[in-house]
């Protein structure tokens, strides 16, 4: 080791190193740690003089702003001058519910207000100052208020969700998450194919237009987010508007500047057609099976008409889906033309049920009055025919043979009543075949002495029943069509809205 030492001395010697001796050069290498130690402990001691400084700083410059002979949050900017421009944008988070009774709709939002205050302008290495909720309480906000709001609400959990960001130059973003709850004057008379456009009104509450004036942020004035979905209704526009509102203040009239925008919002039908719209044309459909059933069956057409129409009562009339207001409304009509109809083919089976009694009475009427008849011409036949000579017959002997008419009398008359028997028995087979409903197939004759007689004149309204029947096949099919057509035409083509639909691009489609 002291050889290898000595060594390193001669060559570095030769060599002209400077070189230390070896307890300096362990002696150095102790004391390395610490000395990075030290300047470890004095660049943070000057990182943190520096936030200090920073931190007295903007405590400094906020108590400078804010100080009370240099600034008073109940004077708006620039009093006496200019009024203040309050830019204002939204963004929806969430929409709904919407209640059609009441005429009210909810939305979630960051309502958002930008304006410039030039008594906060500052010089310092910051661009903007965020501060939260307390700070203010120190400066002017404008008292922005909705219109037509009913009962909106700021959230507060954890804590008030609202923060205001100040920049250099004075100017102000004052940003709160609210609950707004206004009111939807609605047009209900298309409902449910029927669009609607709910309105949001903003103003000043004190404020006239010299003083504040509200203006929509050019960039973003109302977004709505992506993951907004509406379970019964389908965003068609989003509309806004500026406009100067007269209010009558005591005995003068202030104007106030007013922001408005309208939600235009169209109903979804898919619910309504699944559960209104089908099934009532089903049931109609149903109905008309009667038509085809046998009019003798009172007990089959009365029990499928009474079914139907108080299965349509009950769905149509029992209040689901159908909104409570003053006036019809499109599904009521809709309601009311399948009731109809319904109701319609119960009452044709009456009618049907009707004539048929009618024909059959007709015919044991008629029947009668061909009895008496025919009992009123053989009484006749019999007066007004006269006697008959009794037939002489002369014998090979020469005697004369009278033949007396009782025998011969007596045999004609029991093959004549034999014949009138058989043919009253077969006309009553045929008028118990007309009770039952079966067709009668009668041989249009006159009157003949001895015979039954069932004319034309007697038998007028024959078959009208079955006619009956095979018009309301056609009529009542063809008739509904003709009005769901017109029905479609007149809600979705033809009436309008009520609504004032702005020619703006529409995202949200």
């Amino acid at each position: 080791m002291t050889n290898t030492w000595g060594n390193v001395m001669s060559t570095a010697r030769r060599r002209s190193i400077p070189v230390c001796s070896l307890p300096s050069f362990l002696g150095l290498c102790r004391l390395m740690p610490l000395n990075w130690l030290i300047l470890w402990i004095f660049l943070a001691h000057e990182a943190q003089s520096n936030e200090l400084h920073k931190l007295s700083n903007t405590t400094y410059l906020l108590d400078t702003l804010l100080s009370e002979d240099k600034y008073d949050r109940k004077i708006r900017p620039g009093l006496g001058g200019p009024p203040t421009i309050i830019e204002t944008n939204i963004e929806i988070r969430s929409f709904g519910p919407i209640s059609e009774s009441e005429m009210v709709y909810s939305m979630d939002c960051y309502f958002r207000q930008t304006w410039s205050d030039s008594r906060l302008q500052f010089h310092s290495h910051q661009e903007v100052l965020s501060m939260d909720w307390k700070f203010l309480q120190k400066v002017w906000i404008p008292d922005t208020f909705f219109l037509n709001g009913k009962s909106s609400y700021l959230h507060k959990v954890t804590v008030p969700n609202k923060f205001i960001r100040l920049r250099k130059d004075g100017q102000l973003k004052y940003s709160m998450r609210l609950t707004v709850k206004a009111s939807c004057p609605m047009h209900l008379r298309k409902y449910p194919l029927d669009t609607q456009a709910c309105p949001l009104e903003i103003g000043s509450y004190a404020y006239p237009t010299e003083d504040v004036i509200y203006k929509w942020n050019a960039a973003d004035d109302v977004t709505l987010s992506k993951d907004v979905v509406l379970s019964q209704y389908d965003f068609v526009n989003i509309t806004t508007s500026e406009r100067i509102n007269i209010v009558k203040v005591g005995d003068r009239s202030d104007q106030r500047s007013i922001l408005a925008v309208h939600f235009i919002i169209q109903r979804r039908r898919g619910y309504f057609i699944l559960q209104i719209y089908a099934p009532c044309a089903m049931i109609v459909g149903a109905s008309w099976v009667s038509f085809w059933i046998n009019r003798s069956d009172a007990a089959g057409r009365v029990a499928v008409g009474a079914t139907t129409v108080l299965t349509m009562v009950t769905m149509g009339f029992g209040g689901r889906g159908r909104e409570k207001v003053g006036s019809a409304t499109a599904i009521d009509w809709f309601v009311i033309m399948c009731f109809t109809f319904v109701f319609s083919a119960l009452v044709e089976y009456a009618f049907v049920n009707y004539i048929d009694n009618y024909e059959k009475q007709q015919a044991k009427k008629q029947l009668e009055l061909d009895r008496e008849k025919k009992k009123k011409e053989e009484a006749i036949g019999s007066i007004a025919e006269p006697a008959e000579e009794p037939p002489v017959e002369t014998t090979n002997s020469g005697f004369t043979k009278l033949r007396l008419p009782g025998s011969h009398g007596k045999d004609n008359y029991t093959r004549n009543k034999k014949i009138s028997d058989d043919h009253l028995r077969q006309k009553q087979k045929e008028l118990e075949k007309l009770v039952q409903g079966q067709s009668l197939s009668i041989r249009r004759r006159p009157f003949l002495r001895g015979r039954l007689s069932l004319g034309k004149r007697g038998y007028r309204n024959r078959h009208i029943a079955s006619k009956v029947d095979s018009y309301a096949r056609i009529v009542f099919p063809v008739t509904f069509a003709l009005l769901n057509l017109m029905y479609w035409t007149l809600f979705l083509l033809i009436m309008d809205d009520e609504i004032s639909l702005k020619d703006h691009p529409n995202p949200y489609v």
